[in-house]
């Protein structure tokens, strides 16, 4: 039952918080705060595609727990977003928020909130999760400062080869083929490895001459095979734990 009414909850939140919401509502919204009455607007089709998602579990906890918990998480959205914040980052926290008292209204409306936290401090004290949160954070950052570390001697010479790219894009590159070939190797799909190599292998860079197509190809192909490394051997290592 919980999972369900999880599903449906976030199935409206989504519908109204993204399909249901015009531009002009957030523009709204950002200028007047509190003042806003797309604010309110807002918030009432929230809860109100809530409701008709939820109608054969209904309870009169889910719509006014629905209303006060997002009325509060826009205007804090409103009021305290940082103002030189990265603004994915600051998406990502929003959406988390709302997804979080998703669970919570659930907690509430089941009367089960102690035992629902009960069971998620469990899954999070559990070996594999440790074991899977530990190779994830290693492979996020040791890893990329070893692959910085192990490539440094040939990154002055290969900047005087290639056109400047975008700020960081190299490092977030990094972090995500890692990500993706750790989540791959423990998940037993190695032959999407391959695919990822394969798709990375047709990647074009732009090079001052011809002559210099080599030095970059190989500079790409070290890098690329280091993080790879690390991450497959995180990966096998922790499947062994398991």
């Amino acid at each position: 039952m919980a999972m369900i009414l999880f599903i449906r909850l976030l199935i409206a939140h989504l519908l109204a918080d993204f399909l249901l919401q015009p531009g002009s509502w957030v523009k709204d919204k950002n200028e007047h705060g509190i003042k806003s009455l797309k604010l309110f607007l807002h918030v009432l089709v929230v809860t109100a595609v809530s409701v008709v998602f939820t109608l054969d579990y209904f309870s009169w906890q889910i719509p006014v727990f629905i209303f006060l918990f997002h009325y509060l998480i826009d205007l804090a959205k409103i009021y305290f977003m940082p103002p030189k914040i990265n603004q994915l980052v600051w998406f990502l926290t929003d959406q988390f928020f709302h997804i979080l008292a998703i669970g919570a209204i659930i907690a509430i409306v089941g009367g089960y909130s102690v035992q629902w936290w009960a069971t998620c401090a469990s899954l999070v004290s559990t070996p594999e999760f440790l074991v899977v949160l530990l190779a994830y954070l290693f492979i996020i950052w040791p890893s990329m400062i070893i692959v910085n570390l192990a490539t440094k001697r040939w990154q002055i010479q290969i900047k005087q080869h290639v056109e400047p790219g975008l700020q960081n894009a190299g490092k977030w590159i990094g972090i995500l083929e890692r990500v993706l070939v750790l989540t791959f190797v423990l998940t037993a799909q190695f032959q999407a490895i391959g695919f990822l190599i394969a798709a990375k292998s047709i990647l074009r860079i732009s090079v001052k001459s011809e002559d210099s197509a080599r030095l970059i190809s190989e500079y790409v192909l070290i890098g690329t095979f280091i993080s790879f490394t690390l991450a497959i051997l995180t990966g096998l290592l922790a499947n062994s734990v398991f």
